[in-house]
């Protein structure tokens, strides 16, 4: 191996603000593998970069070409990569004993299954409790592949929405609308055989606090909610007030039903709460996009009389 008994895997991971969680990340993968590749998002304003830079990571800078996309940073990384077998990972992600095994002997040949492409699914932390009874730890993404062999589509949504369907089948009809359905999605990729799951799993740090889901779920349905709005600027009251109420529901029952969240006690109770919360924010969010464009005027009018900012 490259250095001293580090594998020949090249470990990608794009980061936003990251300097928090970098130390104790890279700490756990920096005698794993032989090269980490950490990509920079244009928005960082901490000091990610300084921390990856201790570790000996190779820095790349992402100028704005990402568009604000973490995939396309992710993509990039891999193009970079100077091993034939790269793993993505995030910070708030760590490897199993079991997955650790499995990818080492993926890398050096010995393991029984032999893939381009590799899954495993997730075990999520949630403010206490480590979700290992729900079915989401049976929904396994795509992480470890050889170079060339996958490449993340340029989605602009949340991982498991259409963005591993590339080099599979995104170019058919059903890559690009059925795929991005996660339970279709999950089916077909455990029916390929040149797509391998492995038994370990990926420990996710999702929400160490419900002040950190919170806070989560504030930043994403924003961006969701303007990427609504800049499709179509125009909907009516009644469509806000249906999906207020629907997609909420929707996604409660599915979460805590479908995924099975009830199994996790409590605490599956409250996640699921909480997830349905984001999509009522992305649709009030979305709301208040439509209305201000619409009362402009109105609007501004107030702020110069009371000297209210930001409206």
């Amino acid at each position: 191996m490259p250095h001293s008994n580090k594998l020949p895997l090249t470990i990608v991971t794009a980061v936003m603000n990251e300097e928090k969680l970098l130390p104790a990340f890279l700490g756990h993968i920096h005698d794993f593998a032989d090269e980490i590749i950490v990509v920079v998002d244009f928005r960082t304003i901490d000091q990610s970069a300084a921390v990856a830079n201790k570790f000996g990571c190779q820095i790349l800078f992402d100028q704005g070409e990402s568009k604000g996309i973490v995939f396309n940073n992710k993509n990039r990384g891999v193009l970079e990569a100077k091993h034939d077998w790269v793993l993505i990972l995030d910070a708030d992600e760590r490897l199993d004993e079991t997955l650790r095994e499995e990818i080492q002997a993926i890398v050096l040949g010995t393991y029984v299954k032999q893939a381009d492409i590799y899954q495993t699914s997730f075990l999520n932390y949630e403010f206490g409790k480590l979700f290992d009874q729900s079915d989401q730890k049976k929904k396994p993404f795509i992480r470890l592949f050889r170079k060339g062999a996958f490449e993340y589509q340029m989605g602009l949504t949340a991982e498991g929405f259409g963005i591993q369907t590339a080099s599979l089948s995104s170019d058919t009809w059903y890559g690009k609308h059925l795929l991005k359905i996660p339970l279709i999605r999950t089916w077909y990729l455990n029916k390929q055989k040149r797509v391998v799951t492995l038994r370990g799993h990926l420990i996710h740090l999702s929400h160490p606090t419900i002040a950190d889901f919170i806070r989560k779920i504030d930043y994403y349905s924003t961006r969701e909610a303007l990427i609504l709005f800049d499709r179509d600027p125009n909907k009516p009251d009644l469509y806000f007030l249906l999906r207020m109420i629907l997609s909420p529901l929707n996604e409660f029952l599915y979460k805590y039903f479908v995924w099975q969240f009830y199994k996790e006690g409590l605490h599956g109770f409250i996640a699921s709460v909480i997830y349905g919360f984001y999509y009522f924010l992305i649709n009030a969010k979305y709301f208040r996009f439509t209305y201000r464009n619409k009362h402009l005027k109105e609007i501004e009018s107030i702020g110069k009389q009371y000297d209210f900012k930001d409206l």
